[in-house]
């Protein structure tokens, strides 16, 4: 295991990322950190079945995706539903924060993704504002915690 500490409310994650290669190394890493991946997909269109099917406590979700859905579609879909959304995505966008907890901009190292879902799990799990990390915007909002 890559980290000491084990998630704490944060443990069931969806991965939405339409680069093979970024999916893997994600998927990798975040097991590797303890995190229970319960699929990697590359299309809002999958992400919502997965979405439907299973018990969820955050994505991580790029903005652009294969197939006719956005990224933004699939980010409101599981805000609605008490989903943690940590959007990763080459560019944050301005709307970041109707969406998501949090955004990580690409590139970014196996540690700042650790570091940013941990981030977003402090502020869902413990309410407390999350610590300043490289690359990652956060939307706190205590009282939406």
């Amino acid at each position: 295991m890559l980290f000491a500490s084990r998630p704490s409310c944060i443990k069931r994650l969806l991965i939405i990322e339409d680069d093979p290669l970024v999916a893997f190394d994600n998927e990798r890493t975040l097991q590797h950190s303890g995190y229970d991946v319960v699929a990697t997909v590359d299309s809002g269109e999958a992400a919502v079945a997965i979405i439907a099917a299973e018990q969820l406590d955050a994505l991580v979700l790029d903005l652009a995706l294969a197939g006719h859905m956005t990224g933004r579609e699939v980010a409101r879909l599981a805000r609605d539903r008490g989903i943690a959304v940590l959007l990763v995505t080459g560019q944050c966008p301005e709307d970041a924060s109707d969406i998501a907890l949090a955004c990580l901009g690409k590139p970014h190292s196996a540690s700042a993704l650790v570091a940013a879902l941990r981030a977003v799990e402090g502020m869902v799990c413990k309410n407390k504002p999350p610590r300043k990390i490289s690359g990652l915007q956060t939307y706190w909002r205590p009282e939406a915690a």
